[in-house]
């Protein structure tokens, strides 16, 4: 029987949470990409939020008939500053002009507040 060489231990990683292995496999890991996910995250809380807070208040008459009509608008909201930041910052990549960004934006505003007068006029 032939000695054999010895093995070698590798280093083993430190422990990584289900989060931080989550953030590597989806390349969320460096700046730019936690930056993206604070901004998405950031941006569905301002548009989310009136809905959230009708689903956990127990509101009736004008309050529901606000929390209603403000749904759409703050969803459209967000999108729209979304279009705006992505506009900004990657405009030229994505051969957008301003003029173009501004006008998805102001398209993205004027569907959500016919979307939140259609809801609070529908509201009874």
């Amino acid at each position: 029987m032939q000695p054999t060489a010895p093995r070698r231990r590798e280093p083993l990683e430190p422990h990584r949470s289900w989060w931080s292995r989550f953030l590597d496999f989806m390349e969320l890991d460096s700046p730019e990409g936690r930056w993206g996910l604070g901004l998405v995250v950031g941006l569905l809380i301002i548009g989310f939020w009136p809905l959230l807070l009708l689903a956990v208040l127990d509101v009736s008459g004008t309050p529901r008939k606000v929390l209603v009509a403000l749904g759409p608008a703050s969803i459209c909201l967000g999108l729209a500053l979304l279009i705006l930041v992505c506009g900004h910052r990657y405009g030229e990549s994505l051969r957008w002009s301003r003029g173009q960004a501004w006008g998805l934006a102001a398209l993205f505003l004027g569907l959500g507040l016919l979307g939140g007068v259609g809801l609070w006029f529908s509201e009874s």
